[in-house]
């Protein structure tokens, strides 16, 4: 085989490869995805105000948004919401919207059972004297009973709204499904009531949210697909504290500047040929640990990995690293401002 008919071959399985890979790392984050069914939004930052009800503690409200961009989607069954802060100092005191029920009936269901007796008797009696006299007589007894009893029954009820808490105590779920009374599309707002020690002054939240729905396989059956998903981190700093809240802004700001690189950095990969010949090298070399592209920016935000150490990260341009950096300074000075201040009681066992 000569050097062409290699390199022929070689781009037939990148492409290939590439679009596998693509495909594969919009199934695993459709946060990445703009072509998903249902698109989430959250904002990046929250205040946290005190509670009157409980003491030492702060309310965070999260408003978060969902999009339907087609009318070909299949129709939402659920959401499934879980809010975990990254500080263990924290516990969940409250939160809302709780577990609630709902039936798709206004009133309740009108029962009605009759019974009905019916007893009759007839004598008859026919008699004829020659050609000239006929006689006819005849008796006939009826009796009729009934008996009638209406009462109301509940009308069947169906949970509208799940809730709980997960991890000890130290994180929340919604599961939210789509009823004649509720619609899985646009706002919904969440409310988190959390202890904090005394010197609190910001945390960071992780959100994720996941939209569920069925759609026919083959004939009757039906299956569950997975229609939109997305991870957040929030912000959320003590009411009326300016230095917690600027640092919000700016970490904000930040993250916004850093997805925006990072998107463009993907795109010109993908129009790249020898970006993928590299890919492909570095499979071939096992250089490679088999991460998916962009795969780097959900283990930076999520899993806090080291720019320093990360090897992927290493390898990427120099402003979009300089821009990680950034995002990493203003994270930690955001963490730090609690962390800095003196510890107060440990929170009670959940």
């Amino acid at each position: 085989m000569n050097h062409r008919h290699a390199i022929v071959l070689l781009t037939g399985y990148v492409l290939f490869h590439s679009t596998a890979i693509a495909a594969s790392s919009k199934a695993a984050d459709p946060n990445l995805n703009p072509q998903a069914p249902v698109q989430f939004d959250l904002p990046s930052i929250a205040a946290a105000v005190e509670s009157a009800d409980a003491p030492g503690s702060v309310t965070i409200e999260l408003r978060l948004s969902a999009m339907i961009l087609s009318s070909e989607t299949p129709p939402i069954d659920e959401w499934l919401v879980r809010l975990q802060p990254r500080d263990r100092s924290l516990w969940i005191v409250d939160y809302a919207p709780r577990t609630e029920t709902a039936s798709e009936l206004a009133t309740p269901i009108q029962v009605k059972n009759t019974t009905e007796n019916n007893n009759g008797m007839g004598i008859g009696l026919d008699g004829s004297y020659g050609h000239l006299v006929r006689v006819n007589a005849a008796a006939d007894h009826s009796k009729k009973q009934q008996e009638t009893i209406q009462f109301d029954r509940l009308a069947p009820v169906q949970a509208v709204t799940a809730a709980g808490t997960i991890n000890r105590g130290r994180g929340v779920y919604f599961k939210l499904r789509w009823t004649t009374q509720q619609i899985l599309e646009g706002e919904k707002t969440f409310r988190i009531t959390l202890g904090v020690p005394e010197h609190w002054r910001g945390s960071l939240l992780d959100v994720s949210v996941l939209a569920k729905g069925e759609r026919k396989s083959f004939g009757w059956e039906r299956e569950t697909v997975m229609l939109g998903a997305a991870n957040f981190v929030v912000a959320a700093y003590r009411n009326h504290d300016a230095e917690a809240e600027s640092l919000a802004r700016s970490l904000a700001d930040a993250e916004f500047a850093l997805r925006s690189l990072a998107a463009a950095h993907r795109a010109r990969q993908r129009d790249s040929l020898s970006s993928m010949l590299r890919h492909v090298a570095a499979k071939f070399d096992l250089e490679d640990d088999s991460r998916q592209q962009g795969d780097w920016l959900r283990r930076l935000l999520l899993d806090r990995a080291d720019p320093h150490l990360d090897k992927q990260i290493k390898r990427l341009p120099m402003p979009l690293r300089v821009a990680i950096l950034e995002y990493v300074d203003l994270r930690d000075a955001f963490v730090g401002l609690s962390e800095s201040a003196p510890e107060s009681a440990p929170a009670p066992n959940s």
